[in-house]
């Protein structure tokens, strides 16, 4: 019971009290809520924890996806990221993490709307709907309209998935009316992601609704939905990201302070993580084939050549994968410095999802669809170092369906071009947004299975087991989910 209360009761332990809320799904208003520090000194934190989990907490997807695979140094089991094996434990450190870090996100919204602080409020509603999403996207139905209320509800009801999404696409309308106040300001300092800028923050939050929507596509009688909340989109004359949403709350080369994606792979030193990371997760062959095979430099960037300068890969769940330095590890544009931001949304991304849209018929005119996808390539290779010119070519190939979006005449020619290269743009960067389109849509339609002999399913698992901690404190609410298997057990917007 101690565990529970410590993961629902942030206002309880930042001196808030839960209040009532006018709105079922709004969870947001603590009317009676006292504050003992500023906004400006929590979002920080809470923006590095939230952007922290966006590749290191996913390594495993990066397997799943074909980005990485396990050196053959090391023996393969049927409990490792080949076996696609899991139980209530496996991971869920994303759980109790997003739980906390939303408890972050709540007190600063609960604290900003006592001090009249409109830009906290705002960026304190779209980073709970960000950290919401993944959380339905891992699990499906989660608590939502009981949680973060301290110790007034510590065994919080489960949600159904799709209400929890329909309350934070319209948390981001009203995150963005906050941030069009004209009192909505913040300083560089306070807002580590945007230096205080409210039209990228409008971005975002368009962008993150946009995510939000795209999701859907497959949900049968969801397309007027979908479309009238594009058109909300579209009224709110913010856009779409144009640039990378990084964060850097001042990553160096000191302990505690790189990058996370560096510091998983680098020592201070410089040197590959002796026994660790770097020595454990290598290419995949599956990647690097991909791109070579397709005329595309970024494997120079995404990849380093191996000991024997060449680019090779291993397989997930082999048994004949190479082992050591043999095979390539991660590249330059992957691994810039200690102190590289992190990214939470990409441009590429923001692209490839518009492209989606314009595709689907749902946002922008004519012909935008090719606009934004060669926009999302070139997104890609900016921000891996690759120049705009070898986007060019490779956006130019003639005949190649797999990178000239011009040479695709169909619907369904024209979602695998998108898919595939927004699957490469994604990799070792946002491996989540690549497992979920799989998820989706199935594509790309030919990323292998595990080859490994441990394999304890059919298919890549489609999401992750709530944790064994809501099974011990909050049996009976988890218990009402019924019987959940990492393989068939499907998000509520899945086909």
């Amino acid at each position: 019971m101690k565990q529970r209360i410590q993961l629902y009761m942030a206002a309880a332990l930042l001196l808030l009290s839960a209040g009532c809320s006018k709105d079922f799904f709004d969870i947001n208003n603590n009317p009676n809520s006292a504050t003992s520090t500023t906004p400006e000194l929590v979002l920080p934190n809470a923006l590095k924890v939230t952007v922290g989990t966006e590749l290191t907490g996913f390594t495993y997807l990066c397997g799943w996806m074909c980005y990485w695979a396990p050196s053959g140094s090391y023996a393969i089991s049927a409990s490792d990221v080949a076996s696609y094996h899991q139980t209530n434990d496996t991971y869920s450190g994303s759980w109790t993490t997003y739980y906390r870090n939303l408890e972050d996100y709540n007190y600063i919204e609960a604290a900003a709307k006592l001090q009249n602080k409109p830009f906290f409020i705002g960026a304190a509603k779209i980073m709970k709907a960000f950290v919401f999403q993944q959380l339905v996207d891992l699990y499906n139905d989660v608590p939502y309209t009981q949680a973060l209320q301290g110790t007034s509800v510590i065994t919080p009801k489960f949600d159904a998935a799709q209400s929890v999404y329909e309350a934070i696409a319209t948390q981001l309308d009203s995150a963005v009316t906050y941030m069009q106040n004209p009192s909505a300001t913040a300083t560089a300092n306070s807002d580590i992601m945007f230096g205080g800028s409210t039209s990228n923050w409008i971005a975002f939050a368009n962008t993150l609704k946009l995510r939000i929507l795209m999701r859907q596509t497959q949900m049968s009688g969801r397309a007027s939905y979908i479309q009238a909340q594009i058109a909300k989109i579209t009224a709110n004359g913010g856009g779409f990201l144009t640039t990378d949403a990084l964060v850097n709350p001042g990553y160096a080369a000191s302990s505690g302070q790189q990058n996370p994606t560096y510091g998983y792979f680098v020592t201070l030193t410089g040197l590959p993580t002796s026994g660790g990371q770097a020595d454990y997760w290598r290419a995949a062959q599956y990647s690097i084939a991909f791109m070579m095979n397709n005329n595309d430099i970024r494997y120079k960037y995404i990849y380093s050549p191996s000991s024997g300068g060449t680019y090779v890969g291993d397989v997930l769940g082999s048994l004949n994968n190479i082992p050591g330095s043999g095979s390539s590890s991660m590249g330059p544009g992957i691994l810039k410095s200690n102190g590289q931001s992190a990214v939470m949304i990409s441009l590429a991304e923001s692209y490839f999802l518009q492209a989606e849209a314009n595709l689907r018929g749902w946002l922008g005119a004519a012909g935008a669809d090719a606009t934004n996808f060669n926009n999302g390539v070139t997104a890609s290779f900016a921000y891996l170092g690759a120049s705009a010119g070898a986007a060019d070519t490779l956006e130019t190939q003639s005949g190649n369906k797999q990178t000239n979006y011009s040479a695709c005449t169909t619907f369904d020619e024209k979602l695998a071009c998108i898919i595939r290269q927004k699957w490469v743009a994604m990799n070792s960067i946002t491996p989540f947004e690549a497992w979920s389109d799989y998820r989706r849509l199935g594509l790309p339609a030919d990323i292998p299975i595990s080859l490994s002999p441990y394999r304890d399913g059919p298919n890549i698992p489609v999401r992750v087991l709530y944790p064994t901690l809501e099974y011990t404190t909050n049996a009976t609410n988890v218990g009402a989910e019924g019987t959940i298997n990492g393989h068939t057990s499907k998000i509520f917007w899945m086909p």
